[in-house]
């Protein structure tokens, strides 16, 4: 009796299998599927503005900074092939290596399940479950034996649907490393086709570029002029700015006088509002603007809804000539034409302005943080018009000279300027 409980009681310790969780360093195989995605889109959209670039003619120094841009853009591109790639590569070791574990879970299982049935033939006698039963000395015998024998069928049955389920993972298994073996597959064929279609571009780009090179002298005073009306655009920007600041200052000093001779008259006194030492004072609704505004960086809608960024922000060597610094203050959209300029937050207008070599600028006020939108025609808004997020605010102007239709646009908080592809959604 003292083996046979024994025996029983090691047949019912659970088999437990590993669990195999996957873990994948950086990026997850989603992430990196919708940013091949978007590149995809990206570069499909250079191309479209690319299109119309005769073959009887050199490229612009505008198209030339497309086709610079969708080269790194095509570049990323194959990155996040390659990272693809490599996370596939793991899924598939690990696939691999969850297959010899599971085989190995179920050789353990099988033999496991071969000493049961091993050990009830050898104990069948016993297992006429009635005689078994009734052989017993006393009841307390007799509800033993019961009880051991409905353990003893419990524990092959568990037994069974454990070899069942591990059956099941490792086909499972091995599917999933199939598909992700022919995912690997046409993902390294894809990457091959942007290799060879990256060196034609490249080839393309220095020959263009070696092109404008020999104009490289009237190049180099394009970018001087338009770098000095990007000086104007920004001093008139700080203007309206610094303007807007004032103007909320001087609203919040009123009310806070306003609130001061009410409470006199009343002979309360009033305790004054702590000060913001520098900066726009703001009302709650603006507080609360400015934090949804914050909230939502890296999300805000791009300001056009198809576009490539064709000069990005900051300081950097012009495409064409290295001996040419170009600064700016915010970012360059290269778009389709007759394009919509949209606001990329809710907020209010507090500016539209005509300025030489700009167009029109409309500048959005949400909060403490401004947007502005600068080179637009046909503007749809004034000043104090209430606006909301992807609102239509205007067109984008098309140069038909150089055959461009470019957006300016700048974020700024207060009169800080930040990098506006930060904020934008990728």
């Amino acid at each position: 009796m003292k083996r046979l409980r024994i025996i029983l009681v090691l047949l019912l310790l659970a088999f437990v299998s590993p669990t195999y969780a996957q873990k994948t360093k950086g990026k997850s195989k989603k992430q990196l599927q919708s940013e091949i995605t978007s590149l995809q889109q990206e570069i499909s959209t250079a191309n479209q503005l690319l299109k119309k670039t005769k073959k009887d003619r050199e490229m612009t120094l505008n198209e030339v900074s497309i086709l610079d841009t969708k080269i790194k853009q095509r570049e990323s591109l194959i990155r996040a092939y390659n990272e693809q790639i490599a996370v596939l590569d793991e899924e598939i070791h690990k696939g691999q290596r969850d297959i010899r574990n599971l085989n190995s879970d179920l050789g353990k299982l099988q033999k496991e399940y071969a000493k049961m049935i091993v050990f009830a033939n050898k104990n069948r006698n016993h297992y006429d479950r009635l005689g078994f039963i009734f052989a017993s000395k006393d009841f307390n015998q007799a509800f033993s034996r019961l009880r051991y024998i409905r353990q003893f069928n419990d524990a092959r049955k568990t037994k069974m649907e454990q070899i069942a389920s591990t059956e099941r993972r490792i086909s499972d298994e091995v599917e999933a490393s199939q598909q992700a073996r022919e995912e690997q597959a046409a993902l390294l064929k894809d990457e091959k086709i942007q290799q060879e279609t990256l060196k034609k571009e490249k080839k393309e780009l220095n020959g263009q570029v070696a092109k404008l090179k020999k104009k490289e002298g009237s190049l180099q005073q394009d970018i001087k002029n338009k770098q000095q009306q990007a000086k104007k655009l920004q001093k008139a920007i700080d203007d309206i700015i610094a303007e807007e600041i004032r103007k909320a200052n001087a609203e919040a000093e009123r009310k806070r006088k306003e609130e001061a001779k009410k409470n006199a008259s009343k002979g309360k006194t009033t305790t004054p509002a702590p000060k913001k030492e520098k900066g726009m004072a703001l009302t709650p609704a603006e507080q609360t603007l400015s934090s949804n505004f914050v909230g939502n960086k890296g999300k805000l809608p791009w300001p056009v809804e198809r576009g490539v960024i064709s000069s990005s922000y900051g300081k950097h060597a012009s495409v064409v000539s290295d001996k040419v610094t170009v600064t700016n203050n915010g970012i360059d959209i290269a778009t389709t034409e007759n394009a919509q300029a949209r606001a990329v937050f809710e907020g209010e207008v507090a500016s539209v302005t005509k300025l030489t070599g700009a167009n029109t600028v409309v500048i959005l006020r949400h909060g403490e943080y401004f947007t502005v939108y600068s080179n637009l025609e046909n503007v749809t808004v004034k000043r104090g018009d209430k606006v909301k997020t992807k609102q239509n605010i205007g067109t984008v102007h098309t140069n038909k000279t150089e055959g461009k239709t470019e957006l300016h646009f700048e974020l700024l908080k207060e009169q800080n300027r930040q990098n506006p592809a930060n904020w934008l959604s990728k």
